[in-house]
């Protein structure tokens, strides 16, 4: 078997991977397609011992809580509308989700993840469409950590 690739790999503040993050610059897609494409991912490759899976699009995002232990075609935890999250980097960025090349899009997600782990935010603070990094216990499980570009799960 092979190493999973990944875009992303999220480490905790101990230095324990966290989480693995796919990242495709695909508008319009479901669930359905978001479970395949995870089952696909992950059948031809080592499994990998991460609590949090997320695949990310410009407009969606799909979250797999317990990720390891969870079936390979499971529906996701949590599916988030991504718009209003992206918003300011890509505004920052000067493009828009509907022209935005595929490495232009993994340095917006780059950009959103290390803000996550340096987040200091209060939990408070968060808007209702950010609710689910708390609820979800992400957030918690990267402040701190750090990000690690194109590894091997």
């Amino acid at each position: 078997m092979t190493a999973l690739r990944v875009d992303f790999a999220l480490y905790n503040q101990s230095g324990r991977l966290a989480a693995v993050i796919e990242v495709k610059n695909k508008m319009g897609t479901s669930r359905e397609w978001a479970s395949k494409l995870r089952r696909n991912m992950f059948a031809h490759g080592e499994g990998y011992n991460a609590d949090f899976f997320l695949l990310v699009m410009p407009d969606r995002l799909y979250l797999w809580k317990n990720a390891a232990a969870t079936p390979l075609l499971a529906p996701p935890t949590y599916e988030i509308d991504a718009r209003s999250l992206f918003a300011p980097y890509f505004e920052k960025a000067g493009v828009n989700a509907d022209d935005i090349s595929g490495y232009a899009f993994e340095l917006v997600v780059a950009a959103w993840l290390g803000d996550l782990v340096r987040s200091e935010e209060q939990t408070e603070k968060l808007t209702n469409e950010q609710r689910w990094l708390v609820e979800s216990g992400f957030l918690a499980a990267v402040r701190d950590g750090r990000v690690a570009y194109e590894e091997a799960a």
